[in-house]
C-alpha cells in the first residue's frame, strides 16, 4: 500500500503550492492513498466544505486536522463529513470522527488523528490512553496516525509506545520538516514532522515582519499569512508493505 501524506497546507499560499505540485508528485510517486493535513488550509482555521469537496475530486482520500479544528463557525458541518478525522482525544460528546475507516479494494485503512498535550493549550485527554482505547476496537489492514503535537519528545514517546501496533505515525504541527524518517524496531514507519506546504520564506507560514515584531514586543497578535514568495511542498511517501518512508521536500529557489 503506497500512501502519500502531505504536510500542513497553510492557507491560500499553501493551496497554491498544492495546486502547483500535487499532480507532479502524484505522477512521480503513484500513491494509492492520499492524506492531507487540513489544520490550516482554510484561512488558517481548519477545513472548509468547498476545499474538502474539491480535494476529494482531485484524489485526496482523507483529511486530518489539529488544534484549529473548532475555530471555524461551520466546524460542526465540516466535522460531519465522512473523510475528516479530527483529534480523537477530545472529550465525550465532541462532534466529528475520532478516526476514518476507508475501504480500498479488499483492504481496510484506518486514519487516526491525535493531539499532543505538551506546550498545547487545549484541555484534552491523554493521547497515549486514547490510542489504547481506539486500538482495542479497530480492526484494519493498515493503521496510520497523524500526531499533531509540538514537543518532539512527546512524538517520539508515542511512536515507540505504538511501535508494532500501527503501520505509521506521522508528526504534524510545527511546520518544519524533520530529517528523521525511519522504521522503528517493531516495524512502524515514523517521522517527527512532515513539514508545511506554503510559503518558503515565512515564519512557519506567517508574515515575517509580524513574527519578528511579536518576538520583540511580546504583544500577542493573530497570525497573518505571508502572502508572497517562493513556495514549498512537504510530504512523505510510504509503502506500508515493504516498510519504506521517504521525504518529499520541494523548495523553490
Amino acid at each position: 500500500m503506497r500512501v502519500l501524506f502531505i504536510g500542513d497546507v497553510y492557507m491560500e499560499q499553501g493551496r497554491n503550492a498544492f495546486d502547483k505540485y500535487f499532480d507532479i508528485v502524484k505522477q512521480e510517486h503513484k500513491p494509492q492513498f492520499i492524506i492531507v493535513n487540513g489544520e490550516n488550509i482554510a484561512d488558517g482555521n481548519g477545513l472548509s466544505e468547498q476545499i474538502y469537496k474539491d480535494y476529494l475530486k482531485r484524489g485526496v482520500n482523507v483529511f486530518t486536522l489539529g488544534n484549529h479544528t473548532f475555530t471555524r463557525k461551520d466546524y460542526p458541518e465540516v466535522l460531519s463529513f465522512p473523510y475528516v478525522a479530527r483529534p480523537a482525544n477530545y472529550g465525550p460528546g465532541t462532534p466529528g470522527n475520532e478516526y476514518v475507516e476507508y475501504k480500498f479494494n479488499d483492504k481496510t485503512i484506518v486514519v487516526i488523528n491525535l493531539l499532543g498535550r505538551i506546550f498545547m493549550r487545549d484541555p484534552i485527554d491523554n493521547p497515549f490512553i486514547k490510542a489504547d482505547a481506539l486500538l482495542k476496537d479497530i480492526k484494519a489492514d493498515y493503521i496510520i496516525v497523524d500526531f499533531h503535537a509540538e514537543a518532539t519528545s512527546e512524538k517520539l514517546a508515542l511512536a515507540h509506545y505504538l511501535d508494532g501496533r500501527v503501520d505509521a505515525i506521522i508528526g504534524t504541527h510545527t511546520h518544519v520538516p524533520t530529517a528523521d524518517e525511519m522504521v522503528l524496531p517493531k516495524g512502524t514507519l515514523y517521522i517527527t514532522d512532515v513539514g508545511m506546504t506554503g510559503v518558503k520564506h515565512s515564519i512557519i507560514g506567517g508574515e515575517i515582519t509580524q513574527g519578528i515584531r511579536k518576538f520583540i514586543s511580546g504583544v500577542p497578535e493573530r497570525v497573518k499569512p505571508e502572502k508572497t514568495g517562493k513556495l514549498q511542498f512537504n510530504a512523505v511517501m510510504m509503502n506500508l508493505d515493504t516498510k519504506t518512508i521517504k521525504r518529499i521536500n520541494i523548495r523553490e529557489d
